[in-house]
């Protein structure tokens, strides 16, 4: 068994929790050469690699919650979003996503909606059985579905399968992390976002590499069932599935979400989600920008046109959630590593003001270094792969 150690963005290695340098084994297969010395013939990294580093990572991120997420669990949260208005999203989402289409459909009775997602990588359908439980329990099952995803890396999920087919968790720490305020409010929230989420479905395929894709091939649940005794809850998996289409990436989130208002917590979800994909602009500049039009769709702000106060509907909605943000920040983890600033003309109209705004999210200190190492960890262990799968035998001293 040999070993290989992960280097940071600034040439230093990347250690474990408990400081020690953190390699991964590599199972290598020796024999003897002509002249009696020992050559490895096969070099083949463990495929619990990338599970061990996301763990590793989690273990030194104890002031961050570490979830998984794809282009599926953030459909499954945009649908949650829109609620009783689904049928609004491919509208929204076109508005600035021209390389996807979107579209939601319902059957004849219709209670019952499909909401796909089609690009040149993606196909994805999401049922929801009746379009009822997105009406007053959407919000709650939203955030229940990021901490069953947050829970299910802790406790289920491993390298993409399941482990178990349960996560496992007390109603008094649904409280403890400012979900809820008291533990009948748990309660009653725990079993209505469990009757949204175990009626949703999915089904499609996400392209991985050009030869290689994550499929689920018909229509699943992906709760089978949830249930609370004793006050602890239980949320119960679908093990016919490819877990990988929800989490095929991971990132971060500030302990203080679940204390955060609907929309205040649907940006900051998003301000992380993206700076997942921006930590070029991070690490380089110390901030990225997301456009306010972009904001209006994700947070389901109304639309401008006819609007009668977009002052209060639409402006005073983003600045109260920026405003929430950083105050829980403030609280929290007592430091600024995390700005939101809002960049616009003030004299500019609700359209200009939406279509040339944008947010300048500054990321650094702690903040910033999490979401490098993140992407630093991936490309390593991609390009250990690429030189494992190229390795030549060679002579070991």
């Amino acid at each position: 068994m040999i070993h290989q150690t992960f280097i940071t963005s600034d040439g230093k290695e990347f250690v474990t929790a408990d400081g020690k340098p953190f390699k991964v084994e590599v199972e290598v297969e020796l024999k003897k050469d002509d002249s009696g010395k020992l050559v490895v013939t096969n070099i083949n990294e463990k495929s619990k690699n990338l599970s061990s580093i996301k763990k590793e990572l989690a273990k030194s991120i104890k002031n961050y919650f570490c979830v998984g997420n794809s282009p599926t669990s953030i459909l499954c949260l945009d649908t949650l979003s829109a609620g009783q208005n689904i049928a609004d999203l491919p509208e929204r989402k076109n508005q600035i996503n021209h390389n996807t289409k979107y579209e939601v459909m319902k059957n004849e009775d219709g209670n019952k909606r499909i909401i796909s997602l089609v690009n040149k990588n993606t196909k994805i359908s999401l049922e929801i059985s009746d379009i009822e439980k997105l009406t007053g329990n959407n919000k709650t099952a939203k955030k229940l579905f990021v901490f069953a995803l947050i829970k299910a890396n802790e406790q289920a999920i491993y390298n993409g399968e399941l482990t178990k087919d349960y996560i496992s968790f007390s109603l008094k720490e649904l409280v403890e992390i400012g979900f809820y305020k008291v533990l009948n409010s748990a309660r009653k929230g725990f079993k209505s976002g469990m009757d949204t989420l175990t009626s949703m479905k999915i089904k499609g395929s996400l392209k991985k590499s050009n030869t290689k894709k994550i499929e689920i091939e018909s229509l699943e649940v992906l709760f089978t069932g949830a249930k609370i005794n004793k006050n602890q809850c239980y949320i119960f998996f679908n093990t016919r599935i490819n877990w990988n289409f929800l989490l095929q990436y991971f990132t971060i989130l500030p302990k203080y979400y679940f204390k955060l208002s609907n929309k205040a917590s649907d940006l900051i979800y998003y301000i992380f989600y993206l700076a997942r994909q921006h930590t070029t602009n991070i690490e380089k500049n110390g901030y990225f920008t997301i456009s306010i039009r972009a904001i209006q769709h994700k947070l389901q702000l109304p639309n401008e046109n006819g609007l009668n106060n977009p002052q209060r509907d639409i402006k005073d909605a983003i600045e109260n959630a920026i405003e929430q943000i950083e105050e829980e920040h403030a609280k929290y983890y007592k430091n600024t590593e995390l700005s939101i600033l809002p960049v616009y003309n003030e004299e500019d109209s609700i359209t200009d003001y939406l279509e040339n705004g944008y947010l300048k999210i500054g990321l650094t200190g702690d903040f910033a270094k999490k979401f490098i190492e993140i992407n630093q960890i991936k490309t390593e262990k991609i390009k250990a792969t690429k030189k494992t799968k190229n390795k030549k035998p060679k002579n070991l001293k």
